[in-house]
Order: C-alpha cells, then structure tokens, then sequence
C-alpha cells in the first residue's frame, strides 16, 4: 500500500503544468505503438511520418527544423522535461540530433501557450517527455541495426528502479557515409547521381535519477550530453566542398518536488551549454559557437477551495553566448511572473484556466501576455476546448547582436491566437474509435525578417505582420481481439498563412503564402499484427511549398511511402525483436527544400533485446 501514493503523486508533480498548458487546446500524444517502431530514428523522421507539423528536412543526417500551423521554428518551444532547449542563438533546435529512443512519451501541442512557457510558444510546442517509475526492477535494452548508404546504429540502456530510487542510462551512436542515389531531372545525360560529403556520426547519453525522500517530497537530476560530427553537402554537386560542422551539446537539470493534498511546489534548474563548429577550408572559414543558457524557476499550485487551484511562480532566464560574430559576450537576461487560477465547474464537466505572465527583459521590451483556456465535456463522448492567448517571440543573440547585420533595436514578435477543437471518443465492442477536428486563427505583428542590407550582408527588421489560419483533423480506430488486431490513423491540415503588410519597398508578397509553408498536409498509418507479428505502412502527403515571396516559383507536392515489419519473441524476463524498413516504398523523386535532394528506396535492419528483473 505504501507505493500507491508514490507513483499517483509522482505523476501529478511531474505532469501538471503540461495539463495546464494543454487545457483548452488540440493536444496529440504520439501513439506509443507507433512512437516504437522508431526508436532507431530521430525525432525528425518520427513527426514527419505522425503528425500535421511540417519538418523542413535538408536531407538524412542534415538539420531538420519545424514549421508549425504556418510559423517558424523559432516559433515552436521544444520542451525536454518542462525546460524549452532551443538554442539562444539561433532560436530553434535540430531535430535530427535527437533519437526517438531517449523520450518515453512524446506530445504535441497545437497552439500558443507564451503564458506558461514563455518566448517562442507562438505556434505549438513539442514535449519530450520522460517518467521513471519506482519498484519496476532492473531492465536492459540493447539494440544494433545497418542500412543503407553504410547506415549503422547502435544503442544499449540500463534502468534500475526500487522503491525510494530510480536511475536510467541510456547510450547511442550512428554513423552513415550518407553517400545516398537520387535523380537530378536537371541533368537529363546523368539524371541518377550520388550524394557527396554528406557523411556522419552521432553519438550520446541521457542519465536520469529520482529519489523519493518520504511521501511528500521528490528530488530528481537529468543529464544529456551529445556529440556529432558532419559533413554539409553543398547545393552544387559539381562543386569541390570540403564543409562540416561538430554540434556538442550539456544539458542538465535538477529539481525538487513538495506535495500534499492542498499544496505543491517544485523548485528546479537548468543549465544548457551548445558549441557549434563549423568549418569549411576551401573558403578559410573556422566559426566557433559557444551558447549558455541558466534557469532557475519556482512554481506553485495551491487549492484553496475544492473547486479552485491558484497557480503561481517565478523563473529567472541567463542566457549568454560567444561567437567570433560577436563583440564581447552579449547576455539576454529576463524575469518573468507567472500568476493564474484553475477551476472545476459542473461536477468536473467545465474546466477553465486564466493565466497571466509579466516579464522583464535586458533588451527591448515586452508586453503582458496571457490565455483563457475553456474545456467542456458535453457527453461521455464528446468534448470541445476553446483557447485565447497572448503570444509572443522575443529576437534571439543573433538578431540582436550578429556582425555584421545584427539590430538591437528589434522589437519582439507579438500578435494574438484563437484556436478551437471538438473530439469524440468512443469504444464499442473490441472497437476503439476517436476523431478530433480543430480550427485556429493567429496574427502577429512585428515578424522578423533578414532583409537585404548595406556591403552585400543582410540584416533582421520588424518588417511584416502575418495572418495564419487553418485546422487540423485526426482520426484512429484501432481494433484488438486476442493477440490480433489493426490500428489506422489519419491526419490531415489545411494551412494559409499570409503576409498581411510589410514595410519593404516595392514588395510583392502582400496576400501570398509564406514561403516553405505546405498549404495541404496529410499522414496516414495502418499497422497490422497477429501474434509475434506486425506490419506497419506509413504513407504521407506534402503539398506546394513555394519557394519565393511572391508564390512565383514552388517545389511540386509529393507522395511519400515506408513500410516497417516486426517479429518478437519472449521468454519469461526477455525480449527479442527483429525488425526491417523499407522507406520509399515507392522509389519517389522528391525534394523537402529545394537545392537538398532526398534518397530513393533504402532498407533498414536490426535486432532489439529487452531483458527485465522485477524486484522481489
């Protein structure tokens, strides 16, 4: 009995400021089904086969950013844990650096939320989530797999768990020499070429600890280190290149949770350190990169009454960065308020969240920014959620402080958002059925543009204000019966996202789609399985995607097919899985961003041994 109100209040710590910030909005949690069919892969690779975000993909191994409900990536907050990672600097993060295997849970949240996570949550945001559980035993996971193009991966974790403790290591590497086949309709003499200088190698490790002090109180530390080395392919094949990069990044956190039945308070920190090197010798260019980024933050959730929870808390954001770009070390220091009410109506089937932030800022200023979240269960099957915010992005160092080009005068992305869903559940027989439909509707003023600038540089302005809308609809039946069954998802997203004015001269983008912004997205899933068994078919759809301001030029739509087969076999405490992919099923020519071609058909194989050891 006494490990019950562990693992219940574990959670709830853990997880309640995620529930706040997803209230009134379309929230997805990638099906776990399909979430471990990829643990060979990157994040990149799993959102771009699950979801309606569009992955601007500059090639295997390449960087790979998002682009969500018609926003940038410096727009979307990428959340490890409850902490947003992207980069300082630059403003976003590379998904392709980072393997699906190290997450538990990965969720995506449609909307902004700029109350609860500060600069940068204007579109949605992505939690990583992780949640180790206490009294599970002892577990291992090793796992090695090749491919094509001279693909080899490996990766071997280790989780100890006992009552009052858990610690969980987790270990990867993958190198490929990437030197993939792929047709250049430009060249009709030599249409089939070879990738070049696109080889690479990733490797890393997560550890994770939480003890239980007693029954109130939780301390937990998390640690990621990574370390990749790449060659960046250039645009013109025909051209000698000899440029790469080395990306290395130390992210830690701690914290320490209180909980009781009224009261619960988390105090934590963070500190994430990134180094990009980037290097290419035929044009003596040897750029060093160094980011910091310090949080501390407090946060508190008291119930005064049995309806009614104030939400309130303070974080205090350092970062700093070093670049042979910069003069000096330029720091970007905030501190930010947070103040709102959470509250239950009509036996629990109401649900609403007012939210304020108030932050300060070394540079610029910023405004009050807020939501109002609603969430109404009308019946056992049908739920709709309604949410109002205030959203903003503050310039990143390389806006504000770049040589040459950066402006310290910039003014902070700001604009509102409403967006809307309405879902029905329902599970009839071995039946289990569920869509969601959701519209939204976002304007920010100020966006930021590199324009154009004096000696042949370019410079970032406020120079545009930006109109988004559009929706989004989800669909999954999923049907078990013994050891068989069938599970299918569907989803689709219409998105128009236009610039409304702009203060450049003779601009002729007023009333056009924002360029690499796919007004029609679509991703299906069917997995089949019968026993030791299971075939899963992904097939994906991306629209135009216009590659100038004026919608004058624009990459054709494509078709996308990967087929993945599992065999298991268990023995009493293990596991063994054997696994192969075929990605392109279809052998399709196609480009995600124009200059980067993207490989034909490939394979992948490999084999997975789980071992667990429950505690006595």
């Amino acid at each position: 009995m006494a490990q019950e109100p562990v693992q219940l209040n574990d959670v709830e710590v853990i997880t309640q400021k995620n529930n706040l910030s997803g209230l009134g909005k379309n929230i997805e949690v990638l099906d776990s089904a399909i979430t471990h069919l990829f643990v060979t892969n990157s994040l990149a690779d799993l959102l771009t086969s699950n979801s309606n975000i569009f992955i601007k993909n500059y090639g295997p191994g390449s960087i790979s950013t998002t682009a969500f409900r018609g926003g940038n990536a410096s727009q979307t907050a990428l959340l490890w844990n409850g902490f947003n990672i992207q980069n300082p600097m630059l403003g976003q993060s590379d998904l392709s650096l980072m393997p699906v295997l190290l997450f538990d849970q990965v969720a995506l949240e449609f909307g902004g939320s700029s109350a609860l996570w500060g600069s940068g949550a204007v579109g949605g945001s992505i939690h990583l989530n992780n949640n180790l559980l206490f009294n599970r035993g002892v577990s291992t996971r090793m796992q090695i797999g090749s491919g094509s193009f001279g693909l080899v991966n490996a990766s071997a974790g280790v989780q100890y768990s006992k009552q009052k403790f858990v610690s969980s290591t987790k270990m990867y590497g993958s190198t490929s020499k990437n030197n993939f086949k792929y047709i250049d309709e430009q060249d009709p003499e030599k249409s089939i070429q070879e990738q070049q200088h696109a080889a690479y190698l990733f490797r890393g490790v997560m550890q994770e600890m939480k003890w239980m002090l007693n029954s109130k109180q939780l301390v937990s530390f998390n640690v990621w280190l990574n370390a990749n080395d790449r060659q960046i392919p250039s645009t013109d094949q025909s051209a000698e290149n000899k440029s790469s990069q080395k990306d290395n990044a130390l992210r830690a956190t701690a914290a320490w949770n209180y909980f009781d039945r009224k009261f619960t308070s988390t105090i934590r920190g963070a500190y994430f350190l990134e180094r990009i090197n980037y290097t290419d010798s035929l044009s003596a260019v040897y750029s060093k990169n160094v980011s910091r980024n310090l949080i501390v933050e407090n946060e508190n959730f008291l119930k005064y009454h049995q309806n009614h929870q104030l939400h309130f808390g303070i974080n205090v954001n350092s970062s700093s960065a070093q670049s042979d770009n910069y003069l000096g070390t330029p720091a970007l220091n905030k501190v930010s308020l947070l103040l709102g009410n959470n509250s239950y109506f009509f036996k629990d089937h109401l649900l609403a969240y007012v939210g304020l932030r108030a932050e300060y800022i070394s540079v610029g200023v910023l405004p009050l920014t807020g939501n109002a979240a609603l969430e109404y269960q009308l019946s056992k099957t049908f739920k709709i959620r309604a949410n109002v915010s205030r959203v903003y992005r503050q310039p990143t160092l390389n806006e504000l402080y770049w040589l040459p080009g950066g402006n310290i005068n910039l003014k902070p992305e700001q604009g509102n958002a409403l967006d809307g869903s309405l879902s029905y559940e329902k599970p009839f027989g071995n039946y289990k059925f569920s869509v969601t439909g959701a519209a939204y509707s976002r304007w920010i003023n100020n966006w930021i543009l590199w324009v154009p600038a004096a000696g042949n540089t370019s410079m970032p302005i406020n120079v545009q204000e930006v109109w988004s809308r559009g929706g989004e609809t989800s669909w999954k039946l999923r049907y078990t019966k013994e050891e068989a069954g069938f599970l299918v998802g569907l989803s689709t997203s219409y998105v128009l996202s236009t610039v409304q004015s702009s203060e450049q001269e003779n601009n002729n983008s007023i009333g056009k789609q924002l360029i690499y912004t796919p007004r029609y997205m679509g991703n299906m899933q069917l997995m089949l399985w019968y026993e030791k068994t299971s075939l899963t078919y992904f097939q994906q759809y991306t629209g135009y995607r216009f590659t100038s301001s004026d919608n004058s030029q624009w990459l054709d739509p494509y078709h996308l097919a990967s087929l993945k087969l599992n065999y298991s076999i268990s023995y009493v405490s293990w596991n063994l899985n054997v696994f192969i992919s075929c990605n392109n099923l279809f052998n399709s020519n196609y480009t995600v961003l124009a200059g980067r071609p993207m490989p034909l058909r490939n394979f992948e194989l490999g084999i997975t041994l789980n071992t667990n050891q429950p505690n006595k």
